[in-house]
């Protein structure tokens, strides 16, 4: 009986709490992390056990233009982008690393019937 009274009495009062939860998302003004982005790829690249041949083939390129995405970061192509992240299985915005992230604080309301 106790424990029901304070059951009750905590939801009595979180009915007037309201939370306020922080949420980050990529600032897009700042840009690209070029060097952060060339690491995930070839990270991915390196986790899913593909050579620069078999990307080339895949892709329809060139293994020289395989090894500058993965040494120079020159694969902003936006084909060749899209086409890497189909074939890493990860969206493009996955791939991507931005330079900077922008907070929002948002009002979560609470109600318990």
């Amino acid at each position: 009986m106790m424990k029901d009274m304070e059951i009750l009495r905590i939801r009595e009062i979180l009915k007037r709490v309201d939370y306020i939860a922080t949420l980050e998302e990529p600032d897009k003004l700042k840009g690209l992390d070029m060097e952060a982005t060339k690491q995930r790829v070839c990270d991915l690249i390196k986790t899913k056990g593909l050579k620069d041949k078999d990307i080339a083939e895949q892709l329809g390129i060139t293994p020289q233009a395989v090894n500058k995405w993965r040494h120079k970061g020159t694969f902003f192509v936006i084909e060749n982008l899209y086409a890497l992240s189909g074939l890493l299985g990860v969206s493009v915005d996955e791939l991507l690393v931005p330079r900077g992230y922008k907070k929002m604080n948002v009002l979560i309301e609470t109600s318990y019937c």
